[in-house]
């Protein structure tokens, strides 16, 4: 071999070099180096032509190139993967961004369509008057709004006998008669301590002896309950049943709280309603009926007893010397005489549906229905002797009131009611002609 083969050899040497470090690493190319170079030294030893062992610096020129090349391949990449890492770091906090702008968007749709349900439910409630309207619309709204529930209950609170009536109740599934018609264990707790209740467990509620207190627990597993409240007092309970356990979310017993205060309000228009009614048709002072309801009511019976034929009855009766006793006693003393009149005649005709109404100052009027005329003149005589024998104290003095009382009967006396009215206020004036503490007839 040659003297010009081999440098040509050894040129070739470094342009593998070079492309065996550029391609293949550090590692590689030093391994390459160092065998091209011992390689030209075995071959200068040969040749005995040491000239050609300058090839080496053409080795280490091409190795620095090839590690130069390298390295800044490997620094580019290096760069362009940390460019590409940021860009799917970015990428993520985008893709997670619009993923929750989704679930926001998703939410505050949500939370609009049960803001106008409860719109509408505020607008349909307003609009009632009657209590068990209220109590329907309000378990039909919370049937779409909460959800969840197989059964929903409405109770209205009796004051009197310290327990909850049943209003209106609402079964997905209705599986026979409600037997809670008075509520139980949860509703009384409900209606004892006034706040919310949220059993995830009926089971597992340690507040709860159920194997004492309660039937039908199979029937459900979890509960939420809310009271009605009107000026901190409670006037009722919403409560939602689920058969399984852990049916309802702390957001549903919000909801119901929020749906418990509308329909509050709603029946406390009701009960302002009424309260109005009632003053516009009772007397402030004795709480009996005033002679405008005296009048349209005896209209309505008049018109049924001719329709019937049946006997129908009135009394017109008047406390007698009334002015002395309030010149000497006080307009106050006449009050009370006024009330325990009222309280008399009323416990008188409670049990049978007759209607009392003061007729006008110290005068009372009485229908009393299906009464004949001898029937109302034994029971006229009884309230006065009874009214007679009552001790009235005024200013701690013990005083005795009489009154006189005038007898009318429809059809015998008269067949309109004006007429009626008349022969009634005739009578009254021929007993008190008579001495007054009396009864009459015309």
């Amino acid at each position: 071999m040659t003297l010009e083969v081999m440098k040509a050899l050894s040129s070739f040497l470094g342009i593998i070099i070079f492309f065996v470090w550029g391609f293949l690493g550090h590692i590689a190319g030093m391994i390459a180096l160092v065998v091209c170079t011992l390689s030209v030294l075995v071959v200068a030893w040969i040749c005995s032509d040491y000239s050609i062992a300058m090839e080496i610096l053409l080795f280490l020129s091409m190795a620095a190139i090839a590690y130069y090349l390298r390295s800044k391949i490997e620094k580019d990449q290096e760069n362009a993967s940390i460019k590409i890492e940021e860009i799917q770091k970015n990428k993520n906090i985008l893709t997670e961004g619009i993923s929750s702008h989704k679930g926001v968007q998703e939410a505050l749709k949500k939370k609009l369509h049960r803001f106008f349900q409860l719109k509408e439910l505020i607008n349909n409630l307003s609009t009632r008057l009657d209590i068990k309207d209220v109590a329907n619309i309000t378990l039909e709204a919370i049937f779409d709004i909460v959800g969840k529930a197989e059964s929903c209950y409405f109770y209205v609170a009796d004051t009197q006998k310290q327990q909850f009536a049943l209003v209106s109740a609402k079964q997905r599934h209705p599986v026979g008669v409600i037997k809670a018609k008075t509520g139980d264990i949860f509703d009384k707790w409900t209606f004892k301590h006034r706040q919310s209740l949220f059993i995830e467990d009926v089971r597992k509620d340690y507040r709860f002896d159920l194997e004492k207190n309660i039937e039908g627990t199979s029937d459900f597993k979890s509960l939420i309950s809310s009271p009605l409240i009107i000026e901190e007092k409670v006037i009722g309970s919403i409560r939602l049943n689920a058969p399984r356990p852990c049916a309802f979310l702390p957001n549903d017993i919000r909801l119901l709280d929020i749906i418990s205060g509308l329909a509050s309000v709603s029946l406390q228009n009701i009960f302002l309603y009424l309260r109005t009614k009632e003053l516009a048709i009772r007397d402030s002072l004795t709480g009996i009926y005033v002679q405008k309801f005296f009048k349209d009511r005896l209209l309505e019976e008049v018109t049924r007893s001719l329709r019937t034929d049946s006997s129908l009855s009135i009394l017109l009766l008047d406390i007698d010397f009334f002015k002395a006793y309030n010149d000497k006693y006080g307009h106050a003393a006449g009050d009370i005489v006024l009330k325990k009149v009222a309280n008399i005649l009323t416990q008188a005709t409670q049990d049978s549906g007759d209607i009392v109404a003061r007729y006008g100052g110290e005068e009372f009027g009485l229908i009393l229905l299906n009464r004949t005329k001898q029937q109302a003149m034994g029971f006229a005589e009884s309230i006065r002797k009874k009214i007679e024998g009552e001790a009235f104290f005024l200013r701690r003095e013990e005083t005795h009131m009489t009154i006189s009382v005038g007898v009318a009967n429809c059809p015998l006396d008269a067949r309109i009611c004006e007429d009626l009215i008349k022969a009634a206020d005739d009578a009254l004036y021929k007993a008190k002609k008579s001495g007054r503490n009396y009864v009459a007839i015309k």
